[in-house]
């Protein structure tokens, strides 16, 4: 299983949260981990989402925690994640979703269409200024094999850009990080595996508290477990509604099992390899710990979000980031309420089908 700092090296005052010995393992986990108190977890026994807004160094980035109590396995929780189109494809935000295979196939993005936006922001690309996030090679391409004054430049553009997606997941399980865009529709370049890496290595570090999962993202895909243990990789595709803005990304999945912490459970990142607008890096970590003993359709559902925005930059980013971290923390709550609704409709239709 993979491998998680013992819970002996936590520190003795999270162990011991308000004064009272923790019921269980998933219980001391988080007290340790996130500073949960016994009212959080009143609240959790009592199906309502615990959020936190995590501080962070970045002026850019924003950090929000949330939990919530789930009632089936968590296993069973992982097993929707492993089909991640079908898991996410039921949110109203998410217009469109695919898995990439391997290797990567412009099949696979077929569906992937353009805003008409995103379009004309492409035909206006100059490194530099863009309204939409590519690298020099990209809009290179853009600029090379999309014929604008023809009735089917937006065809050509929907194409071109699938071309250039598939051709960065190709590379990026061949290389890792080094394949990476860098970004120049802004007048500083930014680069990606440069941003993700400093971001992983700054507080909050979530990451670092699962050795194994931190080690592989940084060495994909030459990483490899100890002992022969498998971390199941999913890279796919996603074009959903962020407020008013709609936004194409493509994202690793690493899914594996957790050891270490007394709990049975599951961790999951979710790396954030490319997007159309906004984020300069982004990482979510969702972990599954098993509910107490006697509970065993139970589990606890937790995630992580770490995002730098663009947009939080510059004179008014103090303001921006004030109403982004309280929005997000709002939609945190929503969003484990949605996810645990869904997999517990999921799971009880399973068990009546078994009886």
């Amino acid at each position: 299983m993979l491998a998680l700092l013992p819970l002996a090296a936590w520190p003795v005052d999270a162990r011991q949260k308000d004064g009272a010995r923790l019921p269980n393992a998933a219980h001391e986990f988080l007290a340790a981990h996130f500073q949960l108190g016994v009212r959080d977890f009143q609240d959790i026994d009592r199906r309502r989402p615990v959020t936190r807004t995590l501080e962070t160094v970045d002026g850019r980035e924003v950090a929000t925690f949330g939990v919530v109590q789930i009632g089936a396995p968590a296993s069973f929780y992982v097993d929707q994640l492993r089909d991640i189109v079908r898991f996410k494809k039921e949110s109203p935000a998410v217009l469109q979703i695919g898995a990439f295979s391997k290797p990567a196939r412009l099949d696979d993005v077929a569906a992937l269409s353009l805003d008409p936006s995103d379009v004309e922001g492409l035909r206006r690309c100059r490194p530099g200024d863009c309204r939409v996030q590519l690298s020099a090679d990209a809009l290179e391409r853009v600029r090379r094999d999309i014929p604008w004054g023809r009735p089917d430049a937006k065809a050509v553009a929907d194409r071109t850009i699938r071309e250039v997606l598939v051709d960065l997941v190709n590379e990026y399980r061949a290389r890792g990080d080094a394949a990476l865009m860098t970004y120049v529709d802004a007048e500083r370049p930014l680069s990606l595996s440069s941003e993700f890496r400093s971001m992983i290595a700054s507080r909050p570090a979530v990451l670092e508290r699962f050795p194994d999962l931190h080690r592989h993202l940084l060495e994909f895909p030459r990483g490899s477990l100890p002992d022969g243990r498998d971390i199941n990789d999913i890279v796919y595709w996603s074009k959903e509604k962020m407020g008013p803005a709609v936004i194409i990304s493509v994202t690793h999945l690493a899914i594996a099992p957790l050891g270490g912490s007394g709990a049975g459970a599951f961790a999951a990142a979710s790396k954030q390899i490319y997007g159309s607008h906004y984020f300069d890096s982004s990482l979510g970590i969702t972990i599954l710990l098993d509910a107490a003993a006697g509970r065993e359709s139970s589990a606890l559902l937790v995630y992580v979000n770490r995002s730098r925005l663009d947009a939080l930059g510059g004179f008014w980013g103090g303001l921006k980031r004030a109403v982004v971290r309280s929005r997000t923390r709002s939609t945190m709550g929503s969003s484990l309420i949605e996810a645990r609704d869904l997999v517990e409709r999921r799971f009880r239709r399973l068990s009546a089908s078994a009886g």
